[in-house]
């Protein structure tokens, strides 16, 4: 009796095993293996419309494949600088309706373009949650106080792009961002023309991807091809091609200025701002 006794204490004594932890799920997104299967990539850009749902969630799913490759992954998002310690606390966060409000809170969101929208937020938080499984770190890479466009405001988004990606040993470092500052011709309708962001990265170790052009709709605070602004509102979006079926093609023949295309399937809808 006195063996049975033991064993069933050891039985007892013995902790339960911990659950096991839910393993990183990525959408599908055909083409990304090429792209993220490249050797000495270390910068890739997502050039953008800003103002619409399917764009950011494209990018989201391409994130969450990245994060597969097992590099630390750095996540460059077209906030500035003094909405960082907002966005470090929210990805530390469990995503609660609370930790959203907190992040709302940050001054960029006070923006009423398509820079802040619903899409971007949810955006972060798909990031987060691949935070939850994978070394990620979000870094708010536009510059303040320069206003619109300039040589300047080129070199400070690029330049925090390569400190992100040196501050991280072996890091792969992924951007949303406006179109103009991901096509490698550069800003080539300014007077006089200057470099882009993604010129200024690493040309061997950086590629560009452009947005598909079937047309559908943004949000934002003037029209798609120039026009009266009528304020801060759904604009529609020219059609330049017909839908092409969702993914990534890596082609640099595709459009000029970039390595390759990305399709979100559809045409595209609008999202309306955070706030």
């Amino acid at each position: 009796m006195r063996w049975l006794l033991a064993i069933a204490l050891v039985a007892f004594s013995v902790p339960a095993p911990a659950p096991a932890q839910k393993r990183l799920s990525c959408a599908p997104l055909p083409g990304i293996e090429s792209v993220i299967a490249k050797p000495d990539l270390d910068f890739i850009l997502f050039g953008e419309y800003h103002g619409t749902i399917d764009m950011p969630a494209l990018f989201g799913d391409a994130v969450c494949n990245a994060a597969m490759t097992r590099r630390p992954l750095v996540v460059g998002i077209e906030l500035t600088p003094s909405d960082q310690s907002a966005i470090d606390v929210f990805m530390a966060s469990r995503g609660t309706a609370a930790a959203r409000t907190a992040l709302l809170a940050a001054p960029g969101w006070r923006e009423e373009g398509g820079r802040t929208t619903t899409a971007i937020l949810d955006l972060l938080e798909s990031i987060r949650r691949i935070g939850e499984h994978h070394s990620v770190r979000v870094i708010a890479f536009d510059m303040l106080p320069e206003p619109g466009t300039s040589a300047r405001r080129e070199q400070a988004m690029a330049d925090a792009l390569i400190q992100a990606r040196n501050a991280t040993r072996g890091s792969l470092v992924i951007a949303f961002t406006g179109i103009g500052h991901a096509d490698k011709t550069g800003w080539t309708s300014q007077t006089p023309p200057f470099a882009s962001a993604a010129q200024l990265l690493p040309a061997e170790r950086t590629l560009s991807f452009a947005f598909a052009r079937p047309g559908g709709a943004f949000w934002g605070c003037r029209p798609a091809n120039g026009g009266t602004p009528e304020g801060c509102k759904r604009y529609e979006m020219p059609v330049r091609e017909p839908v092409s079926p969702r993914g990534i093609v890596l082609n640099s023949g595709v459009r000029t200025g970039f390595d390759g295309v990305y399709s979100v399937g559809r045409q595209y809808r609008a999202s309306r701002p955070a706030l």
